[in-house]
């Protein structure tokens, strides 16, 4: 547009040049036509502006994972005019989330349609803006252009895949109930362990009513059964940097496998204390299918963006857990420091479990690949790489390697 008005000055000062130097019908006619032009052009385009029609379609608004996404966007010139300058930009985070889906730049008919469809699966959980962001148009002569916001932002939400139970390839799957009691068999099931505030998710049978009663609050008795039935999952959740592609990935990767890996222990009468990091350390507790649905509905939407180092979070949250603790460690990008930590905590006597997609790039990178692949076992501490054997397909989705 800048070079057009410049050529149009340009122009403007030739002919102006012309008429000084030789005044006449012609250098006249030439030097009106020359400022007539750019009012013609306004209004052209006012008509245009004040004329043009579009129409978007999305069946739904809400998703799971794999789901296909119907989107149709129709433009119409319903003018006698040629529309030069016609530009559809669409919402950069529909970009990401729809192959194909990009800014357009058209050219429209006199009295035409042009249609764009998408009919693709979506890739990633979360919520995304699609559609268009605004519509850009400008005059024939390029010297002006305005911009069209639409009235409403097309948003969808995107819940993250349940796996089935073949794709989660760990011990906790295939140990039954009785296999995992029978582990501290030796400790009384029903005696009081400690006695803590309530928290979300409890359930009324672990209340202690008598004391509850005593000091006119909730209170909850913890017993060595319930200790045993229970799982403590630590989530991290700070920022990763990278190509969007890659970070989206191992969010998306990380959400998947845990509430996959939380509906099989729930259902099977395990316990699980979520914990996290969100402004203060947050640990939540879950039973049963409800408890369940609650933790999808959290963790579907939930995003990765703390600045908190998170090997201080694992250290808060250790030094608050019971002895003898089943820990799963849920860190899409893994460091030396939180290696320390997993070896503490499997020193004080805690059952670790590690849930990985990358090791941080560092000058150290190798070493701690060793470390998770071979010492970290050695110390019992079990170690998941959440794309091992798994690759990323042209359409975006993991793929199990066979």
């Amino acid at each position: 547009m800048k070079r057009s008005r410049i050529s149009y000055l340009i122009l403007l000062f030739l002919s102006f040049v012309y008429i000084y130097f030789d005044g006449g019908f012609l250098p006249y006619t030439l030097f009106y036509i020359m400022l007539s032009l750019p009012v013609v052009s306004l209004v052209y385009l006012l008509i245009v502006f004040n004329t043009f029609k579009y129409t978007e379609k999305l069946v739904k608004r809400e998703y799971q994972k794999g789901e296909i996404l119907d989107y149709t966007l129709q433009i119409h010139n319903i003018t006698p005019f040629y529309i030069a300058y016609f530009t559809v930009y669409m919402h950069m985070e529909g970009q990401m989330l729809i192959k194909g889906m990009k800014n357009e730049h058209l050219t429209l008919k006199p009295f035409s349609v042009q249609e764009f469809r998408f009919n693709v699966p979506i890739q990633y959980r979360g919520k995304y803006k699609v559609g268009i962001s605004h519509i850009e148009i400008k005059d024939f002569l390029n010297l002006f252009s305005f911009r069209y916001l639409p009235g409403e932002t097309k948003q969808i939400r995107v819940f993250p895949r349940i796996l089935p139970v073949e794709e989660l390839d760990i011990p906790y799957v295939r140990m039954s109930e009785n296999e995992y009691l029978s582990q501290n068999k030796d400790v009384g099931h029903t005696e009081i362990r400690d006695i803590r505030d309530y928290r979300y998710g409890d359930g009324f049978k672990k209340i202690h009513w008598k004391l509850s009663a005593k000091y006119n609050k909730w209170l909850i008795k913890e017993t060595n059964s319930s200790s045993e039935k229970e799982f403590w999952v630590l989530l991290n959740l700070s920022k990763m940097y990278g190509s969007a592609w890659d970070v989206l990935l191992r969010e998306d990767r990380t959400v998947e496998f845990l509430v996959s890996l939380a509906r099989v222990l729930l259902n099977s009468g395990f316990n699980i204390k979520l914990c996290f990091y969100r402004s203060e350390q947050m640990c939540l507790a879950y039973s049963g299918n409800n408890g369940f649905m609650q933790l999808y509905d959290l963790l579907s939407f939930i995003p990765f963006d703390q600045n908190v180092d998170f090997n201080d979070i694992m250290n808060f949250f250790v030094d608050s857990m019971p002895e003898r603790q089943s820990v799963m460690v849920f860190s899409p990008i893994v460091d030396e420091k939180q290696l320390d930590c997993l070896s503490k905590m499997a020193a004080n006597g805690h059952d670790v479990s590690l849930f990985y997609c990358d090791v941080e790039d560092s000058e150290i990178k190798n070493e701690v690949e060793v470390a998770l692949e071979k010492e970290l076992p050695e110390l019992g501490i079990r170690t998941i790489d959440l794309l091992k054997n798994i690759a990323v397909a042209e359409n975006g989705y993991w793929q199990k390697i066979s």
